[in-house]
């Protein structure tokens, strides 16, 4: 019964399945290094694919599904485009001309050469081509193909990352297929020919997929040309990342109006231009997530641009490179953070703040707990990172932030607070943990554990508190009496991973290694 149940095709289909890249593993990709993110990822890939090639080779049975399964993730096409170009051209031509027809089905009165069938046989299983793990040097016949090889050569395709250096233009039209949902095109920072969307038809691509769900750019020198007309043509389009292309270059001040009319539009990552941006009436009525990098542009036109958005179920926002160098930045902030509150109370859960520049001579230092005061009435929040450089000298903390934060946000599982300003009292840890019983990851300012402090330092409560650090290294951190200060927070929290950077202050690394040597003690004496 066993030999019988491994020769059925979907037997053995369903058993390679496990084996075979999941399409999540398409979006983790990181440009600069042209892989995933996350090191499991790339080993688990890697390793599922070598199992699929060895039970391809171990019996002829395996063969069939477990190489449709390796065809359906690839690096590139350049197999397959080696494999077109080998092909006689008396013979391509007349396949080209049954293909166009639009049989499915390849046929049987040419004699076509073997390399030739395997390549539209392989063609046609392709779902993700996931790009290249490293540049070759000599990649530029990667994508060339022959002039005979017909529009949608892969029709299966479900997600392609292109790369344009390498790509010529009069092949990306027959790469595209209306099967396609997701896309991500790059552009390296080093590319001598300085690709223009216009010259590669970036727009053609974009036209021929109407079923476009997700579009990432990743161009450091930006990418010129009108392809950002093309956007509003697609209709289904959830989610948008060009934050890794050059603001420079993207006319944002064209794109915005027809980007906030998209009705299924849910994720958006983009640099904030300069002025406020002109929209429509019913602005990104479905946005779930945004992302904006305001490196350019001043509060107001962040204020401006989050009080457009109509979406009642906008859950994440990360504001990045935020500029504080207005006199009246203080008041600018607060009017930011009231429009949050006002618009946004009830749907948003994550809110990340990255505050820069050098304040303005006449900008007045105020505590963020006092500025940011409309974000203490959003009691929904479960994740809430602010950072400030050290410049930003018109916004500091106060020894009652961490206090006040913990009783507006009972249910926050991830706190980081990190600026300047005055220290946390050792006490406020016990506390926190308490009142705020998932909060799991917490960095705070500093810490105040003078020899007085240590006194309010109580025994373990229930806390689900795991990772703790500070973001002053201890420099700025009152920290007496080290090896009294590792007992206090070892009795307090004997299970949080304590984290020191390796340029910490000498006080708090000393704290670190006796707690080390308090855990070690613990575990060695309970066996």
């Amino acid at each position: 019964m066993s030999c019988v149940a491994l020769a059925c095709y979907d037997v053995l289909d369903a058993i390679f399945e496990h084996l075979d890249g999941l399409e999540e593993t398409w979006y983790d990709y990181d440009p600069t290094i042209h892989d995933s993110y996350a090191w499991h990822i790339r080993e688990g890939f890697v390793a599922g694919r070598r199992t699929l090639a060895s039970c391809a080779r171990v019996c002829r049975s395996f063969f069939d599904p477990a190489v449709a399964r390796l065809w359906r993730n690839v690096d590139d096409i350049s197999r397959v485009s080696n494999l077109l170009r080998c092909a006689p051209s008396m013979l391509a031509e007349p396949l080209a001309g049954h293909l166009k027809l639009g049989n499915e089905k390849l046929p049987t009165n040419l004699q076509l050469p073997p390399q030739l069938v395997r390549a539209m046989e392989y063609a046609r299983r392709i779902r993700a081509v996931h790009g290249p793990r490293k540049l070759s040097r000599s990649h530029d016949e990667t994508y060339f193909l022959p002039a005979w090889v017909p529009m949608r050569l892969l029709p299966q395709l479900r997600c392609m990352r292109l790369n344009l250096d390498v790509c010529p233009s009069t092949d990306m039209s027959k790469l595209a297929s209306s099967s396609l949902h997701s896309l991500h095109v790059i552009v390296s920072a080093t590319s001598p020919r300085r690709v223009s969307p216009a010259d590669a038809s970036l727009s053609v691509i974009l036209s021929n997929a109407p079923s476009l769900r997700y579009l990432r750019v990743s161009a450091a020198d930006g990418l010129k040309g009108r392809w950002v007309d093309s956007i509003d043509d697609l209709p289904k389009l959830e989610t948008l990342d060009i934050l890794e292309c050059a603001s420079k270059d993207m006319t944002p001040y064209t794109c915005l109006r027809p980007l906030s009319a998209l009705r299924n539009l849910q994720h958006l990552k983009f640099h904030l231009p300069d002025s406020a941006p002109t929209v429509g009436v019913d602005a990104f009525p479905s946005l779930r997530t945004l992302t904006l990098d305001a490196a350019h542009a001043p509060f107001r036109t962040i204020t401006t641009l989050l009080s457009t958005i109509t979406s009642q179920v906008l859950e994440s926002l990360t504001l990045l490179n935020c500029q504080c160098i207005s006199a009246s930045i203080n008041s600018e902030l607060h009017e930011m953070t009231d429009v949050l509150r006002s618009k946004f109370s009830a749907s948003l859960r994550r809110l990340a703040l990255d505050l820069h520049g050098t304040s303005h001579p006449l900008a007045d230092t105020q505590p963020l707990i006092k500025t940011m005061e409309p974000l203490l009435h959003m009691h929904a929040l479960v994740d809430v990172r602010i950072t400030a450089s050290f410049e930003v000298l018109a916004i500091a903390a106060s020894s009652e932030d961490l206090r006040k934060m913990a009783e507006a946000w009972p249910h926050v599982t991830r706190l980081h607070l990190s600026y300047g300003g005055s220290l946390i009292p050792i006490g406020d840890f016990a506390t926190t943990a308490r009142r705020c019983p998932h909060l799991a990851d917490l960095i705070v300012p500093g810490i105040d554990a003078s020899t007085s402090k240590l006194e309010v330092c109580s025994e373990s409560s229930a806390h689900g508190l795991r990772f703790l650090s500070l973001y002053d290294g201890g420099s700025r951190s009152m920290i007496s009496d080290p090896r009294s200060l590792a007992k206090c927070l070892d009795a307090s929290f004997p299970a949080v991973d304590w984290r020191c950077p390796r340029d910490g202050a000498e006080s708090w690394q000393e704290t670190i290694e006796e707690l080390v040597q308090l855990r070690i003690a613990r575990l060695q004496g309970s066996f």
